[in-house]
């Protein structure tokens, strides 16, 4: 009778356990589902901080949409200064296979797709990458959960990510990266990430974070700085009007509407 009920208790703990803490990839999945609308039109800045005190600002619409097939679509257009304005890039997040993305370029007046090989590459000449800006596939990498830290207050869990194979890690610069994701709403408030030499390379911060879907409870980021440990300099992305459309145009979606 004692051993039953030892056995009994075990199987408790040991589910408690499991409950407060959810698996890594558990996290990044609901990670992702917090921050996912169904339909989003916004403007943004992006300042692009040299280091030495120099600024440059680009300013930007995006436009997103979450389809019956799980993909997210998505499409920036800057709009100033005047030397890359009509500058846009279409995203085709899918949710099994590599993402699609393409480039507008107004002097070239063509779009071209961007290969994986560029997908490392700097976003319009600021430290946020271009593959800053897709989702990835989740089975590209691993995960471990590495406890827990609260930062500004908010309890998180800490989990590491990794490429899953070497064709990854090449195509992201990319052999680790550190993710602190809020225990309360699932929102990540910090990343670092370790390029592929095994060096410190960036550390970026979410911060201005607000509901913009009540019903599904779904979670908007204002704010994102990033700064390149390598070099000293950082860039600043602050979303100054955001509204949540889940009738966004399909029309924006298209490699027509770049040239437009």
């Amino acid at each position: 009778m004692k051993t039953t009920t030892l056995v009994i208790m075990s199987l408790l703990l040991a589910g408690s356990v499991h409950a407060q803490n959810p698996s890594a990839r558990d996290l990044i999945e609901q990670s992702r589902k917090a921050t996912r609308l169904n339909g989003l039109e916004s403007v943004t800045r992006l300042e692009i901080h040299d280091g030495k005190g120099h600024v440059r600002i680009r300013e930007t619409t995006m436009a997103s949409k979450i389809y019956p097939d799980n993909t997210e679509k998505r499409v920036i257009v800057f709009t100033a200064p005047a030397d890359v304005k009509g500058t846009a890039m279409l995203i085709f997040d899918y949710p099994d296979r590599e993402d699609d993305m393409w480039l507008y370029l107004p002097s070239l007046r063509k779009v071209r797709k961007i290969v994986s090989s560029e997908k490392s590459r700097s976003f319009m000449g600021s430290e946020f990458s271009n593959a800053d800006l897709s989702i990835g596939t989740l089975d590209d990498f691993n995960y471990r959960l590495d406890g827990s830290e609260t930062i500004d207050g908010t309890p998180c869990w800490i989990v590491r990510i990794t490429p899953a194979n070497e064709q990854i890690k090449s195509t992201y610069n990319l052999s680790s990266k550190t993710l602190w994701i809020a225990k309360k709403d699932k929102v990540p408030r910090k990343a670092s990430f370790i390029d592929q030499r095994g060096k410190p390379w960036k550390a970026l911060t979410y911060s201005g974070i607000k509901i913009m879907d009540q019903k599904h409870r779904k979670y908007f980021v204002t704010h994102m700085k990033i700064r390149n440990l390598q070099n000293g300099r950082f860039s600043v992305m602050n979303m100054d009007k955001a509204e949540y459309n889940p009738n966004v145009k399909d029309s924006y979606f298209t490699r027509s509407f770049l040239e437009q």
